[in-house]
């Protein structure tokens, strides 16, 4: 699993905007606007997740003052677009105990499925193989699987 914390999440967002808007972004700034979701504030914190996707996180400024909201599914996509074939837990934290500014962290944890299903002939196959190569502990490992997956 890899854990990006606000500065890399900014980045990656800023590196995917400059590729598919094909211009570059001056500031990405975290927005304080959040009429909608009041409700989701606890304790002077506001927590959306990959849930609460329609959301605006942030502003994206493009020169000539050009300013664009980033939602929440967009975030989603360019880190897609960073870590292929993954799953993705995205948090942004905005605090408002300090007034209106919400100061705001975001992290997301990235997992990949390493661990493919096989099915019992595949299982089987690489047995046959493990018994080539006299690897005796990968053998044993196999067989275990085989026999959980047929009984």
């Amino acid at each position: 699993m890899i854990r990006l914390e606000t500065q890399d999440i900014v980045s990656i967002a800023k590196k995917q905007i400059a590729a598919v808007f094909k211009m570059e972004p001056l500031e990405l700034r975290f927005v304080n606007d959040f009429q909608g979701e009041k409700y989701l504030l606890t304790n002077d914190k506001l927590h959306l997740n990959n849930q609460q996707y329609w959301a605006k996180v942030m502003d994206c400024v493009f020169a000539d003052n050009h300013v664009r909201p980033v939602l929440m599914c967009e975030v989603l996509y360019f880190l897609r677009n960073e870590f292929m074939e993954s799953e993705i837990k995205l948090d942004f934290s905005f605090d408002f105990a300090e007034g209106a500014s919400g100061a705001a962290a975001a992290t997301a944890e990235i997992s990949f499925n390493d661990s493919p299903e096989l099915q019992p002939s595949e299982i089987a196959e690489l047995i046959d193989f493990a018994l080539a190569l006299q690897d005796k502990q990968w053998f044993e490992e196999l067989t275990r699987k085989y026999k959980q997956l047929t009984a």
